[in-house]
């Protein structure tokens, strides 16, 4: 896949894997970095690993995924991608990269037989809510509580990593929804609530966490994020014939 700004393809050397590291480092800190001898490994074995890339060669994005038991009914064999990383350099940021890395990735999966993708991500990032439920149209049914345990990058310091888990069903297998009867707010700019006032982020994640949780133990799926003036709203509806999907833990 290509644009006139750059072109995305899977990595092909070692140093395709390094710049993946750099990506990484840009992105959280030296200290969450998976490095290349890893992803090289892993590559080798399965997983699909793709960079946007500027026409002189430098990595603009990435995002890599690997092969993992299906958490949820209706996946093909059983089987599904877990995205484990995507980022793109604050440079080239909303620019449609990170999008057409998406794209791309669900392109090559299903040439694979995969329909199913998940990944997390913090459900209190309003401009990654509105990429994975609003464009990609992903749902979620998981709320995983301090998922990494304590990260140190600037991004999350300070706070229990929760993350949302969201299936990205890349053909009709997915789940049926009714329509949205719920909501629930968040933050449109979290990271600067984070550095305004730790002590109030730390009461949005609690509130939120108890929002979610309870939600999703009635049953509740989120279907679709909405920016708002003054804040993000998730919209959360039930599904058709619902089936148990237990998280191995």
């Amino acid at each position: 896949m290509s644009s006139e700004k750059f072109f995305i393809r899977p990595f092909e050397t070692p140093a395709d894997h390094r710049q993946c590291e750099h990506i990484q480092e840009v992105t959280w800190s030296h200290e969450e970095v998976v490095p290349s001898n890893i992803t090289i490994a892993l590559t080798q074995h399965g997983a699909l690993a793709l960079g946007a890339f500027a026409p002189d060669g430098s990595m603009l994005g990435m995002v890599f995924s690997f092969l993992s038991p299906a958490h949820v009914p209706g996946a093909k064999h059983g089987l599904s991608h877990h995205s484990h990383m995507a980022a793109v350099l604050p440079d080239y940021r909303g620019q449609g990269v990170g999008e057409a890395l998406k794209r791309e990735q669900a392109k090559c999966l299903l040439a694979r037989d995969i329909n199913l993708v998940t990944w997390t991500y913090d459900p209190l990032e309003a401009k990654n809510a509105n990429l994975n439920i609003n464009k990609l149209g992903c749902i979620c049914r998981t709320y995983i509580e301090n998922c990494y345990g304590e990260m140190r990058d600037e991004l999350n310091a300070g706070l229990p990593s929760d993350r949302f888990e969201v299936e990205w069903w890349l053909d009709d297998s997915g789940p049926r929804v009714l329509s949205s009867s719920r909501a629930i707010d968040i933050p449109l700019d979290f990271q600067s609530l984070k550095k305004l006032d730790l002590t109030l982020a730390k009461q949005v994640r609690l509130q939120t966490r108890a929002q979610f949780t309870a939600a999703f133990a009635d049953g509740y799926v989120v279907v679709r994020f909405e920016r708002l003036s003054e804040h993000g709203r998730y919209h959360l509806a039930k599904l058709v014939d619902p089936q148990p999907h237990p998280r191995p833990q």
